[in-house]
């Protein structure tokens, strides 16, 4: 799991480095997050061949809400590292279980205890932290990471909804990517610009570190138990204020400890108090 956290700091990296001015034409955001989404697609394609799966789906109305949620969680979450620090955002991001609890409560009639609403409360103010010391452009950056993680919380709602549906966890990766890529190409090709090679690199690695460390998830998940592996996933948030420190010259703050520490604080009490 923590590696895998590593690989996923890894992607807001690269995604930052390809959305600065630099050698190369200037890519956009839906361009990244398309070429995330399709070459996801393809990598996973190797492995359903050696697994011997055939992708089948009766749900593929659901696979295109769980997609067009989970592309727009990306599609903003690069958006918004673009102006404040990566740290930041992934922080902010970490509180998208919230949503996934609010949400799932509206949606999928499930109970809260107090316990999981002092959650709520816990990580909402972790939010209010990190995002409060901003202002201007940065103030709207920040808004548009917790709009991530909104959708994001979305997302892994409607990933619970699949799950009851009986499709293997591989099966959903693949048309997650597969409908994500379908998406987000009408979007990406009227501001679309041919990369160079580098830049095609670039492209590819951030796909591919996505698919290892989903993949390094579910192992870890099949490990062991959840409530245990969950917590070391915020370790992405040291990693990411590590690359952006080192690559981007982005100092942490004192507000960003805090609003981390709180995060946490509300991960931990709805892996102890909730489902």
């Amino acid at each position: 799991m923590v590696v895998a956290s590593a690989l996923f700091a890894t992607m807001s990296a690269l995604a930052k480095y390809l959305l600065l001015p630099g050698p190369g034409p200037e890519i956009g955001v839906l361009q990244i997050t398309f070429a995330r989404y399709v070459f996801g697609t393809l990598f996973l394609l190797p492995i359903l061949y050696s697994a011997r799966i055939v992708p089948r789906t009766r749900h593929s109305l659901k696979y295109v809400f769980r997609a067009g949620a989970g592309a727009a969680g990306v599609a903003l979450m690069f958006f918004a590292i673009t102006y404040i620090p990566m740290a930041n955002v992934v922080a902010i991001s970490f509180s998208s279980p919230i949503f996934t609890m609010i949400l799932s409560i509206w949606f999928l009639r499930e109970r809260a205890n107090r316990y999981r609403w002092l959650a709520a409360a816990v990580g909402f103010a972790g939010v209010a932290a990190i995002a409060a010391p901003d202002v201007s452009i940065f103030g709207l950056a920040s808004l548009i990471a917790v709009a991530a993680a909104l959708v994001m919380g979305a997302e892994v709602m409607t990933v619970k909804w699949l799950s009851n549906l009986g499709d293997r966890a591989i099966v959903m990766l693949f048309f997650g990517n597969l409908f994500g890529a379908l998406i987000t190409l009408p979007l990406a090709m009227p501001a679309w610009v041919w990369p160079v090679l580098h830049q095609w690199l670039l492209l590819m690695a951030i796909a591919l570190v996505v698919i290892i460390g989903q993949r390094l998830v579910l192992h870890a998940m099949a490990l062991a138990d959840a409530n245990f592996v969950a917590p070391f996933m915020y370790s992405t948030m040291l990693f990411s204020g590590l690359l952006g420190l080192l690559f981007f010259n982005e100092m942490p703050t004192l507000s960003l400890f805090a609003g981390m520490g709180l995060i946490i604080a509300s991960g931990l009490i709805l892996a102890r108090f909730g489902r």
